[in-house]
């Protein structure tokens, strides 16, 4: 046993085949769950990074969409905030320019969000009010048109006319834009899709520019006198405008019937137009 204890002769030749095998076994497990982890991390962090950078993309795009509206008109009526609403082009008017203040701007901008498939990219193009070019954009994206100016306000997009940018609430007219804004994640190896959604109303279009001079009185018949909306009134949203009051009738489009006194009643009227967006007024009516 002593001298079995004290034997200087080592392992064996297969003894040691045997014990590299397993070690280099080992190795390898250890290796593959190592780049394992490191995968899973880039995987985690490049979605980490997409997700930050969409939602930062996605908050530009409906910060431009928030100022949609047309500014108040000198004359005429209230134009359209809507010119062009397709699944991936969207083109309407802006009071304000997107990055300025909308103090002390004046005139009407005309601006687009659209989507170009063969770089992946948002654009935003845009008409400054008072520069010379076309009143469209044409088709490319982002657009060619003299006067026209772009900057990409998305990158990595994936959408397509199978999933479209955008939604609308309605469709004529146009009342509120949902954005389904879908990048790409993760590693050049392992892609992953984000998805992420946002919109709402258009709450930079204007409500009726309507004044109590706009809303005519008729002819009185049994103690109801009939109110009108003047369509040609300055700054009146004429298209789709109705005229509502407290045990009032309609009488048409723009026009109702309401109850009034001899010595006078004030009647509060409300005008819609046809974003949903109302004026409130007090007019002073009276039949004799």
């Amino acid at each position: 046993m002593t001298r079995r204890l004290t034997s200087e002769h080592g392992y064996t030749l297969v003894e040691m085949q045997v014990s590299m095998t397993v070690m280099v076994v080992i190795a390898f497990a250890a290796l593959a769950g190592l780049e394992a982890f490191t995968g899973g991390a880039a995987v985690t962090t490049g979605l980490t990074v997409a997700e930050d950078g969409a939602r930062r993309d996605l908050e530009r795009v409906v910060n431009v969409l928030r100022d949609a509206g047309a500014a108040a008109p000198v004359s005429g009526a209230q134009p359209a905030t809507i010119i062009q609403s397709l699944p991936n082009d969207l083109i309407f008017r802006s009071s304000s320019w997107p990055g300025e203040s909308g103090i002390a701007q004046s005139g009407t901008h005309t601006a687009r969000l659209c989507l170009d498939t063969a770089t992946r990219k948002v654009w935003f193009d845009g008409l400054r009010a008072g520069t010379a070019g076309p009143t469209t954009p044409g088709t490319a994206c982002p657009s060619t048109a003299s006067g026209w100016t772009h900057v990409a306000v998305a990158t990595d997009v994936t959408n397509s006319a199978a999933d479209p940018l955008f939604s609308y609430g309605s469709a004529t007219p146009v009342r509120s834009v949902g954005v389904n804004l879908s990048v790409e994640g993760g590693t050049a190896s392992k892609p992953r899709a984000l998805v992420l959604r946002s919109g709402g109303a258009l709450r930079g279009a204007l409500a009726p520019q309507v004044t109590v001079t706009d809303i005519v009185k008729g002819a009185c018949e049994g103690g109801k006198a009939l109110l009108t909306l003047v369509l040609g009134a300055v700054g009146a949203s004429t298209e789709g405008a109705k005229l509502s009051a407290p045990g009032a009738t309609s009488a048409g489009a723009g026009k109702i019937l309401v109850p009034a006194t001899s010595s006078g009643t004030d009647i509060p009227i409300t005008i819609t137009n046809v974003l949903g967006l109302q004026t409130l007024l007090t007019k002073r009516v009276s039949c004799p």
